[in-house]
């Protein structure tokens, strides 16, 4: 299955960068995510999935590779669990877009197991949506942790008080 978007987010391309590499910004936004770890350039976790009559809990490991900080990275994803097994490979692709950062990602989606009988057309819904939801919170995520913007400035603020009486006649 292939699975490719693009999301704009409303943040600098630098805090979307550390944010897409913190494991606990990331275990806030995935649905699902009971635990998730970092160690080196390797993610393991544990979701809880749910497609359709299917459930479960996956534990899986993401290894990033082809690193170009703050540029894009490759995830080799691999998860097992009761309901099955998913492999992915993703590369993911940042840009800075005026005051936001536009991420754009491609993947190769394999699964196998329960989770397969449930149908190609339902495992790709449920994958965007839970995509759909991740890049959300993250977004949401990102906008609250954005330093507050500087007040307007006041009319006739800066101007020193001899000159303001000056200007009278």
């Amino acid at each position: 299955m292939k699975l490719e978007g693009n999301y704009a987010f409303e943040a600098p391309l630098r805090a979307v960068w550390n944010a897409l590499q913190d494991p606990e910004i990331l275990a806030a936004t995935l649905p699902g995510c009971d635990k998730l770890t970092r160690e080196g350039n390797q993610f393991t976790g544990e979701l809880n999935v749910k497609i359709g009559p299917v459930q479960g809990k996956f534990d899986g490991k993401v290894d990033l590779t082809e690193i170009q900080e703050p540029e894009s990275f490759t995830m080799l994803v691999d998860g097992r669990g009761g309901p099955g097994f998913v492999k992915a490979n993703a590369k993911v692709k940042l840009a800075p877009d005026g005051d936001s950062t536009r991420v754009d990602y491609a993947a190769d989606v394999t699964v196998g197991g329960k989770i397969a009988s449930v149908g190609q057309r339902l495992i790709d819904a449920s994958a965007r949506a839970i995509v759909k939801q991740s890049l959300e919170g993250l977004n949401e995520r990102l906008k609250a942790m954005a330093p507050p913007a500087p007040p307007p400035p006041v009319p006739g603020a800066g101007v020193a008080p001899a000159a303001a009486g000056a200007l009278e006649p």
